[in-house]
């Protein structure tokens, strides 16, 4: 089955314990009028052309200032606004065709079949020494990977992984893209964002969809000033420019909201914080985002055991060889913890501790 189609049934599916989507708790969020928060940025902003063409860059420049100078990038310029970080991670991939570009393994599916689709192959890093691996890329490659809790490991670099990354990446002149979704859900304390470490080797993406909602489809990109022009150019050919009604929501909801990605996140947290107590309790660990690694050894969690769990005890996860195309996960499953509730994580893992027995 193809991966991204399995990932979407996931989202859409009704069993009782849904643990295999990685799908925001928009119930969880504070009350979202899409209307009142575009009204919001016309009072604020009443020349911008939302309704008609505009430039492809988008009508959130000064906004996407503001944001990842708020989030400690001070040298941030204004973002270019797309269809989605998917849509930032294909045009990434476009720009790089002709290149090296590399992820570590397991990976994040969106990012590989962007790369396949180009006609490139990505080059697999091995997770457990990625490091020391990136002393392998070529002058002027790309290396994909999420720094903020990433899919679908969950983990967050270090401080010390960070400064290690782009001090490689400039020694060894390759660029990176770090996707920035997940990383306003910190349930301690922010590190530094890559690209406020590196302006001019990162590419750093930010989406709604997970703090906000996926169906605006609007993610904000720092682009490093030798490749502006050119990302530009290929998202005007991909689709022109991004919705102007879906940014001017958007931005209302920023101004609303004093251009924090978090702040309204401040009850979901608590309750995260609840399942991470949780987790740790059952020797899983989990620092912050939307997912966690959970491995059983002697058994192989493979797609057969996944779907015999869903149909047996009505619990759906992800086998982790659905992110990677070695063996070096049969063991393990994702675990997606953001929507569920901290009663119904407690049962699903009774009725799965129960399925393995």
């Amino acid at each position: 089955m193809n991966r991204i189609h399995f990932l979407n049934q996931l989202a859409t599916s009704e069993c009782p314990y849904n643990f295999g989507a990685g799908v925001p708790p928009l119930d969880q969020y504070p009350a979202f009028d899409p209307g009142y928060f575009y009204r919001v940025f016309l009072e604020e902003f009443p020349n911008k052309p939302v309704l008609h063409y505009h430039q492809s860059e988008g009508c959130l420049g000064e906004i996407s200032q503001r944001v990842f100078q708020k989030d400690g990038f001070s040298e941030a310029k204004g973002g270019i606004i797309t269809n989605g970080v998917q849509e930032s991670i294909t045009v990434a991939a476009l720009l790089f065709k002709n290149a090296c570009v590399a992820c570590t393994d397991p990976y994040y599916p969106g990012f590989v079949d962007a790369v396949k689709m180009t006609g490139n192959k990505p080059f697999f890093i091995d997770g457990e020494h990625w490091l020391e691996s990136l002393e392998s890329l070529n002058p002027g490659s790309l290396f994909y990977l999420s720094a903020d809790f990433a899919n679908p490991t969950g983990k967050r670099l270090s401080l010390s992984e960070r400064e290690q990354l782009v001090e490689i990446a400039r020694r060894w002149d390759f660029y990176i893209f770090d996707d920035a979704t997940y990383r306003p859900f910190f349930l301690d304390t922010p590190l530094p964002s890559l690209v406020s470490l590196a302006p001019e080797r990162v590419f750093h993406a930010l989406s709604f969809s997970k703090l906000l909602s996926p169906g605006l489809r609007i993610a904000m990109t720092h682009v490093p000033d030798k490749f502006l022009a050119a990302f530009t150019a290929l998202k005007a050919n991909i689709s022109l420019n991004s919705s102007g009604f879906t940014q001017a929501i958007v931005g209302g909801w920023l101004l609303q909201n004093g251009l924090s990605l978090s702040a309204h996140l401040k009850e979901f947290k608590g309750t995260m914080m609840r399942k991470k107590q949780f987790l740790q309790n059952q020797g899983i660990e989990f620092e912050g985002g939307f997912f966690a690694i959970m491995e059983i050894k002697g058994r192989i969690l493979d797609f057969e055991w996944c779907s015999k769990l869903l149909e047996m005890e009505g619990v759906a996860v992800c086998p982790m060889n659905l992110f990677s195309d070695t063996s070096s996960f049969n063991h393990k499953i994702r675990i997606a913890v953001a929507k569920t509730s901290v009663k119904n994580l407690e049962e699903g893992f009774m009725k799965m501790h129960k399925f393995v027995l």
